[in-house]
């Protein structure tokens, strides 16, 4: 059965586990590696001190006893013979000693070739204690020992310079191993670390997708959110605030929808009795009379109109794609929004200024035609009198841009981040005395959505600037 851990603190305790169960292996692999190396390196200085010394007493007894043994042939001297004796004991232990050591085949051979010629000298010197012969006081070849010992510390030291050499070549050796060890458990230990990062930020990244996505108002999708089980549960209690919010939207929306569509039966009533007072069918009003009708007519449009753009969010919020998909030239409906603005421009001696270009794109007019129109109308209302306004179109980057830029006091950072939201006014007083109901943006910004495209509050030094994208797959020039 699979091990599934069940939080995050136990997916990150695993994590750190699995991490650290190569890097402890390497560090436990490399201490026995060092420790064999040291052993190594101990035995064999104290091999090569043995065999220094063992070499030094080899030479140095094979001449003293071939001295002893021809002073005893001259003499006949028992204490010579003694003395002999004595020296040979050093001599036999010396070289038994050396050949318990892992020597070379030539060394061996000289040490037991000096071993028979020790022998035949040694059953000489007896021979000639049982039967003296004064014949004779001079060694044979084969009995000698001084000109075969005499090489015996320099194969020593030949034999410790290749030793010294082997355990280099092993020092160099373990240091490759270790290299690689570290070559590769580093990347290894790496690589579980990077997994073990994704899977704890994966479900931590969906988790803020799932925020972000109710932030910004999308409830129609459930959120499921994969991973540990403490992070699932998380998941499974933002798709239930998901589903609660979304039936708190619609009721909203239900509740938009039927005030505006009952407020609006009664302001066609009071315009059209507006209408009939200012028509005289009740009998001739007097100057007063007349400016009350016709504050009351103008602030029943100025209602009816927000009404209807309430209207119009409600039902962009229900819409997933433009109602309407035709050919639309965007350069005509933005001239066409400056004509019919004409009277407040010039009212307020504001200049407008367009660099076009004929792009036409595939969409719904109405939509489009509003979009302009909400940003021209915010571009008029925060212009002090005698600006201009700069409303430029170009292609970038895969992209028809469209840019508005007036010379007002700007959008205030504080108000920023809510620009696009519903119902939101900010702190900023408009130059002109007419108060919005706070949708437009929100308007512009769904319509663009639905069309696929976006608009941007670019930084400016001086004034608002709204810049609206939309994607050339969608645009194509006249």
């Amino acid at each position: 059965m699979s091990f599934k851990p069940a939080t995050i603190l136990q997916l990150t305790l695993l994590g750190f586990i699995l991490v650290a169960v190569p890097l402890t292996l390497g560090l436990i692999n490399t201490q026995l590696q060092v420790d064999h190396l040291a052993t190594q390196m101990q035995k064999a200085v104290l091999t090569s001190a043995q065999a220094v010394e063992s070499g030094r007493l080899i030479a140095t007894q094979a001449l003293n006893m071939e001295r002893s043994a021809l002073q005893y042939l001259v003499l006949k001297d028992m204490n010579i013979r003694n003395r002999y004796e004595e020296q040979r004991k050093s001599f036999v232990r010396e070289i038994r000693r050396l050949l318990d050591l892992p020597l070379d085949e030539a060394l061996s051979t000289r040490l037991q070739k000096l071993q028979e010629h020790e022998a035949r000298l040694h059953q000489r010197l007896q021979r000639d204690n049982e039967a003296p012969d004064s014949g004779k006081e001079q060694l044979d070849e084969n009995e000698q020992l001084s000109m075969l010992a005499a090489p015996i510390p320099f194969d020593v030291t030949a034999l410790i310079t290749a030793e010294s050499r082997r355990v280099n070549e092993q020092i160099s050796a373990v240091r490759r191993l270790l290299l690689w060890q570290a070559a590769a458990l580093i990347p290894l230990a790496l690589l579980i670390a990077v997994v073990f990062s994704l899977l704890v930020s994966r479900p931590l990244r969906h988790l803020g997708g799932a925020i972000r996505q109710l932030g910004a108002g999308e409830f129609n999708a459930p959120i499921q959110v994969r991973g540990p089980q403490d992070i699932r549960e998380l998941g499974e209690q933002l798709d239930w605030l998901r589903q609660q919010l979304a039936a708190l939207n619609e009721q909203k929306m239900q509740f938009l929808h039927h005030v505006s569509h009952e407020l609006k039966t009664p302001l066609t009533t009071i315009r059209e009795g507006a209408g009939l007072l200012q028509d005289g069918i009740t009998g001739e009003l007097t100057a007063e009379q007349q400016e009350v009708v016709q504050i009351l007519h103008d602030n029943s449009l100025q209602l009816q109109s927000q009404v209807e753009r309430l209207l119009d969010f409600n039902l962009a919020l229900s819409q997933e794609h433009p109602p309407e998909q035709k050919r639309v030239e965007l350069s005509a409906l933005v001239e066409a929004a400056v004509d019919n603005r004409q009277l407040a421009l010039q009212s307020r001696h504001i200049k407008a200024h367009m660099q076009l270009v004929p792009v036409s794109v595939t969409g719904d007019a109405r939509q489009l035609r509003s979009v302009i129109d909400n940003l021209l109308s915010n571009a008029i209302k925060f212009s002090p009198a005698g600006g201009e306004i700069h409303i430029r179109m170009q292609r970038k980057n895969q992209q028809l841009q469209l840019d508005v830029i007036d010379e007002g006091a700007g959008i205030p950072k504080e108000d920023r981040p809510h620009l696009f939201e519903p119902f939101f006014q900010g702190k900023l007083p408009a130059s002109s005395p007419v108060r919005g109901t706070g949708l437009g943006l929100s308007l512009v910004k769904r319509y663009l959505h639905l069309h696929g495209g976006t608009i941007t509050l670019v930084d400016s030094v001086k004034g608002a600037w709204f810049r609206v994208t939309l994607p050339l797959e969608a645009a194509q020039q006249s």
